[in-house]
């Protein structure tokens, strides 16, 4: 509802003022515009329901660009990341090829000839006897000292109920 101007030019003289009109508004004129208190209430709650709405609005977008934001940093940061992996695994593999050619036989050959180093003589392979246990022939005797160790180890990791 709108304020509309009161139907009446003059006061009538022996009415009763309404309850919450004030007819002497103390500079000589009388009120001639009136709103009804509960629209004036429904008017103001309205307007602070739309204020309300329009700050969630404006909060939710400000926080909806914000994430976007903080999305496409994590993007840049990823990316970059990606690139240095890439580098390092390239740069570890020139480094593990460098270390295989430093490391083969025929540097190491050419570098101990630079020092004045010789060829050594003729190998001599070295053989080692084997142990027997002391009674018997190999295999019925009593159980070798490394087996023996094998099974007390086995039986002492064993799971115990």
């Amino acid at each position: 509802m709108s304020a509309q101007p009161s139907p009446r030019k003059q006061p009538v003289p022996n009415a009763a003022p309404r309850p919450g009109q004030n007819p002497d508004r103390g500079d000589g004129a009388r009120a001639r515009l009136t709103i009804a208190p509960e629209v004036a209430r429904r008017r103001l709650r309205a307007r602070l329901i739309m204020w309300a709405a329009a700050l969630v609005t404006v909060a939710s977008l400000f926080t909806l660009v914000s994430f976007h934001v903080f999305a496409a940093q994590s993007a840049f940061t990823m990316e970059r990341l990606t690139k240095e992996r890439t580098n390092e695994q390239l740069r570890y593999s020139r480094l593990r090829e460098l270390t295989a050619r430093l490391s083969s036989a025929e540097t190491v050959i050419q570098a101990a000839t630079k020092l004045g180093m010789v060829p050594g003589g003729t190998m001599v392979p070295l053989r080692v006897a084997t142990a027997h246990p002391a009674s018997g022939p190999p295999g019925q005797g009593p159980q070798t000292s490394t087996a023996k160790n094998y099974l007390d180890t086995k039986h002492a990791l064993a799971p115990q109920p």
